[in-house]
């Protein structure tokens, strides 16, 4: 009876432990998926940020040679005024007996509405250019504050990812031996593949998978793209650099780009999207394997996609981006 009773105590305390175990996992999942919600907000930040940098750039070109305009109008401006003040109150007759050169004088008279026409052209340039000056320089103020406003949101996320980060790792220091090495299998999972399997695919695609695949171990860290840290889609960037094509630096982004795929006509090198609304992205390199730069915790892993669905990541779509 006592053996009975024994056997029945451990059926529940191993029960029970797969329960909390499936809740770890769970909330591991869920912060996971958080996480990836605060790299993909970090991404559309960060592309915020350099696309302010561009703007404030090329205004701070068209600021200098406004402020040369501006600077040479103000200078022939002030040469009139100068003119003028020193022949103020002195009239026509009285100038023209103290000249020393009356035909030249005269002839200078005749041109005076001439002389006063370009005096107001000079002036009325020189309030439109400095107006334009002033419409650049506040745009140029703008585009700082934004930049400025950009990186003051980064260094939010990333308190909040350091926060999530810790949570996970609570639950990390929670689980026994055998359920960590679970939890590291369910990082990755699946057999390996090779370049091989690209072999017929185009010679961009080609260089892309190889350059994920060599890639694997490789360690996460937002806002990466190479060449030894990446977050997940700062490795779709780096692997279709290496093959001299350009594409953003956002899994939302690269969403919206190259030609919809369905998933059961997976090829290598086509990139596909997790969560909604999407905040992940890998590469598939064949044999219903793909590349990711998963998270801090496992860093760039090769894993199966049915494993990842398996694991509680929502599948959204794919795109090819060559052939």
């Amino acid at each position: 009876m006592a053996f009975f009773r024994s056997v029945s105590l451990m059926a529940l305390a191993l029960t029970l432990a797969a329960c909390g175990k499936g809740e770890k996992d769970a909330n591991l999942a869920a912060l996971d998926a958080q996480l990836g919600g605060l790299e993909e907000h970090y991404a559309q930040t960060l592309l915020s940020k350099e696309a302010a940098e561009q703007r404030s750039a090329t205004l701070k070109v068209d600021l200098a040679a406004q402020q040369i305009k501006v600077e040479t109008l103000r200078a022939q401006a002030a040469a009139f005024a100068r003119a003028s003040f020193q022949t103020a109150g002195v009239d026509t007759t009285t100038r023209l007996f103290t000249s020393g050169d009356p035909d030249s004088f005269l002839q200078q008279v005749s041109t005076a509405a001439k002389v006063d026409e370009n005096i107001n052209q000079v002036l009325q340039r020189f309030q439109a250019e400095q107006a334009n000056l002033d419409d650049l320089t506040r745009a140029s103020d703008a585009e700082i504050a934004n930049a400025s406003a950009a990186i003051k949101q980064m260094d939010d996320l990333r308190s909040q990812a350091k926060v999530k980060t810790a949570e996970q790792q609570g639950i990390l220091d929670q689980l026994t031996t055998e359920q960590k090495a679970a939890v590291g299998e369910s990082a990755g999972g699946g057999a390996s593949t090779t370049a091989a399997a690209a072999a017929g695919s185009p010679a961009a695609v080609q260089q892309a998978v190889a350059y994920v695949l060599n890639h694997v171990g490789d360690a996460y860290v937002w806002g990466a793209a190479g060449p030894s840290a990446f977050d997940c889609s700062g490795l779709m960037v780096a692997a279709y650099r290496t093959a001299g094509i350009s594409i953003q630096h956002s899994a939302l982004g690269l969403s919206g780009t190259g030609r919809s795929v369905a998933k059961a006509d997976l090829q290598p090198g086509d990139l596909v999207f997790w969560y909604s609304p999407v905040h992940h992205v890998g590469m598939y390199v064949g044999n219903g394997m793909m590349v990711h730069a998963r998270n801090v915790r496992v860093g760039v892993v090769e894993q199966s996609v049915a494993s990842y669905i398996s694991a509680g990541a929502p599948y959204s779509g794919a795109v090819r981006i060559v052939g």
